[in-house]
C-alpha cells in the first residue's frame, strides 16, 4: 500500500506542484521585469525633462514637451501621456 501511495505521489502530485511553482515563478519574473521597465522609463523621463528645462529655460512648455516626446520617440517609446510629463515637471520643481 505504501508503495502504491508513493508511486501515486511521484506520478501525479510532484509534477503538479512543479507546474504550479513554474507558473508562480513566471508571474514573479514578469512583474519584476515590468517594474524594472517602469523605473527605467521614469528615470529617462526625468532626465529628459531636466534637459528640456535646461535647454529652453522658463516658459516655452510646448517646445519642452515636443523635445521630450521627440527624444522618447527616438528611443522607441511612444506611450507617454501629457499627464506623465506634467507629473515629471512637478517632481522636478519639487512642488
Amino acid at each position: 500500500m505504501r508503495e502504491l501511495v508513493a508511486g501515486w505521489i511521484g506520478d501525479a502530485v510532484v509534477p503538479g506542484l512543479v507546474g504550479v511553482l513554474a507558473l508562480a515563478l513566471t508571474g514573479m519574473v514578469r512583474e519584476w521585469v515590468a517594474r524594472l521597465r517602469d523605473e527605467r522609463m521614469r528615470a529617462l523621463l526625468m532626465t529628459l525633462v531636466e534637459a528640456a528645462e535646461q535647454l529652453y529655460g522658463p516658459g516655452k512648455g510646448e517646445a519642452k514637451r515636443r523635445f521630450v516626446r521627440e527624444r522618447l520617440k527616438q528611443k522607441g517609446l511612444h506611450q507617454v501621456s501629457r499627464e506623465e510629463l506634467e507629473a515629471a515637471v512637478y517632481r522636478l520643481h519639487g512642488s
